[in-house]
């Protein structure tokens, strides 16, 4: 991501202030922190773009996160674009967690109203990390309308969530632990992992409590799996909670 260029805008005339629901009265150029999204447009849109597209940003400390309501209504946001971070939405049933991990460059929309389920189920947020959100509302999608790449490229990022999600649920039906969590690990390397001399390092401090969500297994054997697999030269745990892959991406069966 590049670096952050936040300015302090005055809203709309008319229009709900920024600081209504908890969001700050800073505004983010959305195309200096997220260059991507304007993937295949000429140098001078890009330019004009980069410098005439802002949106509110809103700051998340670490810990629980209860998401704020988008000031103009929801019918006039098309979501919040994570910027930087790392935030966990869980699932709750009967007492068990099951989470989703989401970063930079994810679109959310948590004021949607949960899909009406037969099975009662408990939705939270947490923020792992301090991260920052900006949100999308109409003057965005009213900015960037001419450019539908732009909107192209934000929908490619909520099926592109829902493939790894997939990809998750599909890593829990395996059924030896150690192997389970090397997947999981893996791909969580695949989209935050940065290669380096040693290995493969996820910058991510996640608890043995919650890498046992995200494996569907109980604590005491995510625990177990991680250690064998730290014995076998497989995994390190850093110092500042992180980890390193040292040994080589499991392949399926042939």
């Amino acid at each position: 991501m590049a670096g952050r260029a936040v300015s302090r805008l005055p809203s709309r005339p008319g229009a709900p202030s920024p600081h209504d629901g908890g969001w700050t009265g800073d505004f983010v150029r959305v195309f200096d922190e997220d260059p991507d999204l304007l993937s295949g447009l000429d140098r001078t849109t890009t330019d004009l773009l980069r410098r005439g597209v802002v949106a509110p940003k809103l700051w998340i400390d670490p810990g629980s996160w209860v998401p704020p309501p988008c000031p103009m209504g929801p019918g006039n946001c098309f979501g919040l674009l994570v910027l930087d971070g790392l935030i966990m939405r869980a699932l709750c049933f009967e007492g068990r967690n099951c989470p989703e991990l989401i970063g930079a460059g994810d679109v959310l929309r948590p004021w949607d109203p949960e899909e009406q389920s037969s099975i009662a189920a408990a939705v939270s947020w947490t923020a792992l990390q301090r991260s920052t959100v900006a949100m999308l509302d109409e003057r965005f999608v009213a900015a960037v309308r001419r450019w539908p790449s732009i909107m192209s490229q934000l929908l490619s990022r909520t099926v592109q969530r829902s493939r790894t999600l997939a990809f998750q649920l599909a890593i829990v039906h395996v059924r030896h632990a150690d192997t389970r969590m090397r997947m999981l690990l893996w791909h969580l390397a695949d989209r935050w992992g940065r290669v380096t001399t040693g290995g493969v390092h996820v910058p991510l401090a996640l608890t043995h409590e919650t890498l046992a969500d995200l494996t569907c297994m109980r604590r005491p054997t995510a625990s177990t799996a991680l250690r064998r697999l730290t014995r076998n030269g497989e995994l390190e745990r850093r110092r500042d909670g992180s980890w390193l892959l040292t040994g080589d991406a499991p392949q399926p069966p042939a």
